[in-house]
């Protein structure tokens, strides 16, 4: 069977309107999750601290990043979004209680934002608080192939919780702005020649100075992929 022209044309048109609509589209506007405010209301999203300590004595001292920024913050609520913020939780990454708030974001105490946020936001799944979340959407860095991803995934399930694994976006063009392991892959390809140039101790570029000449040093990357590329 060989399709017409016509047939063709009006196929392609379908699927650029269909992903133009999935582009743009709001979602989970009537997802019918359980919500600890008026079912009336918008979709309320909850962004959580990840709980970094600089001088916590125990084993894993949190993570200094943040889940979402106040710039997209202020984009979802042009889109009919409500963000509430675990107060602190951007402090570490640059970004104060205040920036939320001027992009339109509320402000609250983790077990307010646990208990209002139909979906939530987090570096490290919050597995801690599974229990307070049925019902509920966690958008994570789950890795769910991997054998501690697996364990939170089972962990999820028996809470009733959803997990979406932002690691498991397709690797397309069209979802390459979502790819969190290109970007984080980015980022410790540059962090890698930081801490080598810190161990080496010396200058890495040619020096001419009146005060001395200084060789090239000679480095030699050991890497593959985005963080290769990156270094």
């Amino acid at each position: 069977f060989q399709p017409s022209t016509e047939t063709r044309e009006l196929s392609a048109e379908t699927l650029s309107l269909f992903v133009r609509t999935m582009a743009s589209a709001p979602l989970l506007r009537n997802d019918r999750l359980e919500s600890g405010i008026a079912s009336d209301a918008v979709t309320v999203l909850g962004v959580l601290s990840e709980g970094y300590m600089p001088d916590s004595k125990a084993g894993s001292h949190g993570d200094q990043r943040v889940s979402l920024v106040p710039a997209v913050a202020k984009k979802l609520a042009e889109d009919g979004y409500q963000t509430m913020v675990e107060s602190g939780a951007g402090v570490y990454s640059g970004f104060s209680d205040e920036a939320y708030t001027q992009a339109g974001a509320i402000v609250a105490s983790r077990s307010e934002v646990l208990q209002k946020s139909q979906v939530l936001f987090s570096l490290e799944p919050p597995v801690r608080d599974f229990d307070r979340m049925r019902g509920k959407v966690v958008i994570s860095w789950v890795g769910r192939l991997q054998e501690p991803g697996k364990s939170i995934v089972a962990q999820a399930t028996r809470a009733g919780v959803t997990l979406v694994d932002v690691t498991a976006v397709p690797r397309i063009t069209i979802a390459q702005k979502l790819d969190v392991l290109s970007s984080q892959a980015k980022v410790a390809g540059h962090r890698a020649v930081i801490e080598a140039t810190h161990a080496f101790g010396r200058f890495h570029t040619a020096e001419m100075t009146a005060a001395g000449k200084y060789p090239p040093s000679q480095t030699f990357i050991l890497g593959c992929g985005v963080a290769g590329l990156a270094a």
